[in-house]
């Protein structure tokens, strides 16, 4: 376009000159051109300026909207810059709020946990206290079936004597006599009188009725009466008795091994055997199915030796009969009581094998 403007300037300056050498042909063919030019050059401005105006409006109308854009931007950015700052108010409120919670509910499970540790130690004090009272009950009825069971065994004795209660009453009489100080025994006719009294009670009386009088003399008959039944056994040595009575028990004679065992007892009483002969005892009247006979025997070693390594066994046992008599809740009393107390004897083993299947 300058190269075009630039040679029709240098035309319209050189005209004059060619105008005197140039014909009238080349005049006019300049003029057609110079119109033609010009005419270039207007069609040239209309198209550009008009499309250059066109566009300087659109790129201004494009400026408008991008700074209307940009404020717009601006003001977002502000309001997101507010909304972050507002946002970390809260959050901080937030994070003062729940520490303050979480350091209230600590103290509160502090609290909760103390007062359940309270509540578990008090429960486990009460189940003690239980255990232990189950376990009395256990003595009691160990010791009210002994009492029946001594009671039967002396009404059978008894009953195959016809002169037994004139003997327990005659016996009676004379420990009554030598109890009696030397200052009363000038009252012998009233003494008489008052010895004399349960005569009457021995035509109708039955056994039972009996009972309660040959219980208290039951200890004094019992070696005499012993002495009379087995006189075989007087004359043999202790430790043969005890190894006679051990033989009877092999050999499935549970009731003479038994009489056999308690004569031993009566007689050496304070030997080492002693404690096994009353375990035995306990074996024979377990294996004739007499159980609460059983249990006092084995009560017997567990009072008098709770340190005796045969205190676990008889424990066992024990538990052992409760659980034949039906009674689960005391036999498990006792199979606990071997686990605490006597936790590595072999017994132990056993009373939790015990203790699971129950």
């Amino acid at each position: 376009m300058n190269k075009s403007f630039l040679t029709l300037l240098v035309l319209l300056s050189l005209t004059p000159f060619l105008v005197q050498c140039a014909s009238q042909d080349e005049v006019r063919t300049l003029s057609y051109q110079l119109r033609a030019v010009n005419k270039k050059l207007e069609d040239m401005q209309a198209n550009t300026v008009d499309k250059m105006q066109k566009k300087q409006a659109s790129s201004a109308g494009q400026l408008t909207e991008m700074q209307q854009e940009l404020l717009a931007l601006k003001g977002e950015l502000e309001t997101t810059a507010m909304t972050n700052r507002q946002l970390q108010e809260q959050n901080k409120e937030l994070e003062t709020s729940l520490q303050e919670i979480v350091s209230k509910q600590s103290s509160e499970t502090d609290i909760k946990i103390t007062q359940l540790n309270e509540q578990l130690k008090q429960q486990q004090d009460s189940v003690a206290s239980l255990q232990a009272a189950r376990a009395l009950e256990a003595e009691r009825k160990a010791r009210a079936a002994a009492e029946a069971a001594d009671a039967a065994r002396l009404k059978v004795k008894m009953a195959s004597s016809n002169q037994g209660i004139a003997q327990i009453q005659a016996q009676r009489k004379k420990q009554l006599k030598r109890q009696e100080p030397a200052s009363v025994k000038q009252n012998t006719a009233a003494t008489t009188t008052v010895s004399e009294e349960p005569k009457p009670t021995a035509e109708p009386v039955s056994p039972e009725d009996t009972s309660s009088a040959v219980l208290a003399a039951s200890v004094t008959e019992q070696a005499p009466k012993t002495a009379q039944e087995s006189p075989v056994a007087n004359a043999t040595p202790t430790d043969d008795l005890f190894n006679q009575a051990q033989k009877k028990y092999e050999a499935g004679n549970y009731q003479n091994a038994y009489e056999m065992f308690e004569s031993y007892i009566d007689k050496n009483g304070s030997s080492t055997n002693a404690i096994q002969a009353r375990y035995m005892m306990g074996e024979c009247l377990y294996q004739q199915k007499e159980y609460d006979q059983a249990i006092l025997q084995y009560q017997k070693i567990i009072a008098s030796q709770p340190k005796h390594a045969k205190t676990p066994a008889a424990l066992l046992k024990q538990g052992m009969a409760f659980e034949q008599l039906s009674d689960k809740d005391t036999a498990k009393i006792i199979y606990q009581k071997i686990i605490s107390s006597y936790g590595s004897s072999p017994e132990a083993g056993q009373a939790k094998s015990k203790l699971s299947s129950l």
